[in-house]
């Protein structure tokens, strides 16, 4: 018994002619990636093209092709990179005379004096440093007089001044504001690199003349915040 086989005849439209099974000319079709989303879409048919169905945009986010929710993913890359942003790292104080005796009454350390001086171990690129103080002045001169706060970042030297006030101390005659606080406040946002043990260093000092001593109570703070802002 001879056992026929069974053929398929094709068409071919390029050359007008019919061919049996597959022995006319054709293309070998490749095997697409699959890519898993929510869509209708044939993305087998459609290997480089990303514009699915979907709302994800698959385009900026080749990797990840399994979405299928209305979500942003790109903004929570971001966020999870902000995530620790504005949280505190490190904390450095000093304190000094915590408790004092009311004015009036003369006395003092002379100017110019070094208030307090903090050190952080390491302040890292982005971050920023939020610098507070609070210290007293007593005026034992007859005349107004000129007091001058400054904070240092390093070394104390004209090169490393970051700030600098200055504000009128009443004379003591008149024994209102001849013994008064005075009030430092800056955020130094200068760190492009990260920098180890940073020091900071308040200064009293006085413009012209003698009469402006130093008073507690005394308190300066350095305070490291995560970045980048």
């Amino acid at each position: 018994m001879i056992k026929i086989k069974k053929y398929k005849c094709h068409y071919n439209d390029e050359d007008d002619k019919y061919y049996v099974d597959n022995s006319y000319p054709q293309k070998k079709k490749k095997k697409k990636e699959s890519h898993d989303c929510c869509c209708d879409y044939d993305h087998k048919e459609d290997k480089e093209s990303y514009n699915w169905y979907c709302d994800h945009d698959h385009r900026e986010d080749k990797e990840s092709h399994d979405c299928c929710c209305d979500h942003d993913h790109k903004k929570d890359k971001n966020k999870d990179k902000d995530k620790d942003k504005g949280k505190l790292v490190e904390f450095a104080y000093q304190n000094a005379s915590p408790i004092s005796n009311l004015p009036p009454g003369p006395g003092g350390l002379p100017l110019p004096q070094t208030v307090a001086a903090v050190t952080l171990n390491k302040v890292k690129a982005g971050n920023v440093v939020s610098l507070n103080g609070l210290f007293h002045i007593n005026n034992d001169s007859p005349t107004v007089q000129d007091l001058v706060a400054v904070i240092y970042r390093g070394i104390p030297s004209p090169g490393n001044l970051i700030y600098r006030k200055v504000i009128e101390i009443d004379k003591a005659e008149n024994i209102n504001d001849d013994f008064t606080e005075v009030v430092v406040q800056f955020v130094d946002d200068n760190f492009r690199t990260t920098q180890e043990n940073v020091t900071y260093t308040l200064v009293a000092m006085q413009r012209l003349g003698t009469g402006l001593f130093l008073a507690g109570p005394i308190t300066f703070t350095a305070t490291e915040i995560k970045g980048p802002f």
